[in-house]
């Protein structure tokens, strides 16, 4: 199945939801609203399947055959965000898509990999060699990938905001802030570096994070139908970045 590509955010409406309703419509309009689906979800449910015991190769395969299958099964169309959350929709939907057998076999026959979001596999393989795949939980590294992945584009939005305001270099050294908190020292290498005084990175840092994390609840926000909802998704995505470091040890 041949997807136009869609790196544009603004071809679509402003909720994930209505993402999920335009994916099961016929023509041009189903297909890109699809492959953006594919692009910011891939990463979990790849890693998902790995973590169930199949090998790169038929896990890369699996990951093209769920979203096509997205597409033929209408299944998208039970989809509702009154019954609850888009990612815990995609879980449990993968799930009975991995026991289907026949699933598993057309992708076996499908041989040609030709996949309809580019799948550069090696960042989500790196994490995976730190972890022992036979003793894994499947669910836990899904939402580590999700997680990762609302980070991922939530970052991306402020790095975009900065790059259009001129300021990528203020951007691209305070984004290390997001993560850690800055020491003196660091400040001051920072202030070489930008010819800024420390106070005043000390505020656009400050002010990055209050952006990051009015970022972070957009995303997450477009997944989700209520505020409650939103609040129980990032405390869930705030614990599944927690047990993320802890693995990998950062």
């Amino acid at each position: 199945m041949s997807l136009v590509n869609a790196e544009h955010a603004d071809f679509f409406p402003t909720t994930r939801w209505s993402h999920v309703v335009r994916a099961c419509r016929d023509g041009t309009t189903g297909q890109v609203a699809l492959n953006e689906l594919g692009r910011k979800y891939w990463r979990p449910i790849y890693t998902f399947v790995r973590s169930r015991g199949y090998c790169l190769h038929d896990a890369e395969d699996l990951t093209q055959a769920y979203f096509e299958g997205f597409f033929e099964r209408r299944y998208l169309g039970h989809a509702n965000p009154t019954k609850g959350r888009f990612r815990a929709f995609l879980l449990h939907d993968l799930k009975f898509f991995l026991s289907n057998e026949r699933g598993k076999a057309d992708a076996a026959k499908r041989g040609a990999k030709v996949f309809f979001v580019p799948m550069d596999t090696s960042e989500v393989e790196s994490r995976l060699d730190t972890c022992d795949l036979a003793d894994s939980n499947a669910d836990a590294y899904f939402d580590r990938e999700w997680a990762l992945e609302m980070v991922r584009h939530a970052r991306n939005e402020l790095a975009g905001n900065f790059l259009e305001q001129g300021k990528a270099a203020l951007f691209n050294v305070l984004q290390r802030g997001l993560t850690e908190i800055p020491t003196e020292e660091i400040y001051q290498e920072w202030s070489r570096d930008l010819g800024m005084s420390s106070g005043a990175l000390k505020v656009a840092l400050h002010r990055l994070r209050n952006s990051f994390r009015k970022a972070l609840e957009s995303q997450v926000r477009e997944t989700v139908d209520t505020e409650e909802d939103v609040r129980a998704e990032m405390k869930h995505l705030r614990g599944a970045l927690s047990q993320s470091h802890r693995e990998l040890g950062d």
